[in-house]
């Protein structure tokens, strides 16, 4: 009877299992900017393989704090042979050593010293880099994102203008079978009607490169793609030129990585130098001495040495390195003058850009407020038999063009703000404080 009851049970878990297979997975919950950002700075490819020179960079403070420590050696060995110049004629068999040894340096001329003041150097300017990518990261993630709603809003654009061009089609078709039209109306609606056709597919082409491109930058795979939540609205950003390159001037990573890979070349011209110097280094050993038998005898040895090598003639090896590194702490001074160059002339354009849109998203509203009107007055006008057909078709047109120019209008306004951000650097923390719709 329990055995029955098992067999019941196991059918039932069975049925469950299958049930619960078959059933439809539940969709993921649509994707919002902000979320969006979050994936982008975990899993981007180029944010991981950044992460990576962390590491490195921890390596190397490894190995430079290792100069701190002294070096230690355990070596043995045995061996045999057979050797007819012992004292008594007979032949050495065998020879046996241990040996442990120790190792440190005293004075390396100052290029230990330099060593781990670089790995620190190396790591800042590691973590700084990383910054100074997840900030453009965040940028071309808005870019991305809000492309794909853009997209989304002109397959929506393109649609309407397929219903009005389906509506007038109809209407005129009818009112050719009355007599009230001729067929050269129809042919012209149906052209037209044929051309917004293909737009929309264009459109729905674009849509899907958007998204997919989005996703990829996630690191989303195509199978597990996610719905995109938000909206295209006009936005402005506060402050002024002044207040922005104060901000760019204090958050930009890439400007503080170069005023430490200034610090890193002066420790690496104390490397390069140190080969001019004298080094001091202490040793010491011990070990068990087990020899040839016969008549040699085995015992404890010891050894310890202090070792000065000072440097006379390297064939101008040394000084042509610190050449070079003088020549490369020169390059980076330069490229820090530059940035701070390139960083007041980013601020301008980007402000200028910001002016830009504003002025054209303006203008674009405003023509698509007298288009939607136009259209209106041809429609009732060719109702009433006082509009030509062409006009009517070259107002559905005007409106069609007018909506996707507010619509790209938008989304540039929207991008001008977000490369401000971009350019101040604080772009992060500027999209965890927003409220985007």
């Amino acid at each position: 009877m329990l055995r029955g009851k098992a067999h019941k049970i196991s059918s039932i878990l069975l049925i469950l299992t299958a049930l619960l297979q078959g059933a439809p997975a539940r969709a993921a919950e649509p994707l919002g900017v902000k979320e969006a950002i979050a994936l982008t700075l975990e899993n981007n490819s180029a944010l991981l393989s950044l992460r990576q020179e962390i590491s490195k960079a921890s390596a190397l403070k490894i190995q430079a704090d290792g100069t701190a420590t002294p070096e230690i050696g355990f070596n043995t060995y045995i061996d045999e042979n057979k050797d007819l110049q012992t004292s008594d004629g007979s032949s050495r068999r065998d020879n046996r050593v241990a040996r442990i040894t120790l190792e440190q340096s005293v004075y390396s001329g100052g290029r230990n010293q330099a060593l781990r003041r670089q790995s620190l150097q190396a790591r800042s300017i590691a973590e700084l880099n990383l910054i100074d990518a997840q900030n453009r990261a965040t940028g071309e993630l808005f870019a991305r994102f809000y492309n794909v709603l853009l997209q989304d809003r002109l397959v929506e654009a393109e649609r309407s203008a397929i219903a009005t061009g389906e509506l007038h089609l109809r209407e005129i078709t009818r009112m050719n079978e009355l007599g009230l039209s001729n067929r050269l109306e129809v042919i012209r609606a149906s052209q037209q009607l044929a051309a917004n056709r293909a737009n929309l597919s264009a459109a729905q082409g674009l849509y899907e490169s958007a998204v997919i491109s989005l996703m990829n930058y996630m690191a989303i795979p195509p199978e597990e793609r996610r719905a995109v939540d938000g909206d295209l609205g006009a936005m402005d950003a506060r402050g002024d030129r002044a207040s922005s390159l104060a901000e760019a001037t204090n958050n930009r990573a890439d400007l503080a990585a170069l005023e430490k890979q200034i610090e890193y070349q002066k420790d690496q011209i104390e490397i390069e130098r140190s080969a001019l110097r004298p080094r001091v280094t202490l040793g010491a050993s011990a070990g068990l001495l087990n020899p040839y038998d016969r008549e040699d005898t085995g015992n404890e040895t010891w050894r310890a040495e202090l070792s000065i090598t000072v440097p006379i003639l390297d064939r101008n090896q040394a000084r042509g390195g610190i050449m070079r590194a003088q020549a490369t702490a020169e390059q980076d001074r330069i490229a820090l003058s530059q940035k701070g160059l390139d960083i007041k002339s980013e601020v301008e354009t980007a402000w200028a850009e910001l002016e830009s849109t504003r002025n054209r998203l303006e203008s674009a509203a405003l023509a698509l407020e007298l288009a939607e009107e136009t259209l209106r007055l041809a429609e009732v006008g060719f109702q009433e038999g006082v509009t030509p057909q062409l006009d009517l078709l070259s107002a559905q047109t005007s409106l069609t063009e007018s909506r996707l120019e507010y619509l790209r209008s938008l989304y540039n306004n929207m991008i001008a703000v977000v490369a401000l951000k971009v350019t101040e650097g604080n772009i992060i923390d500027w999209a965890r404080e927003m409220e985007f719709e």
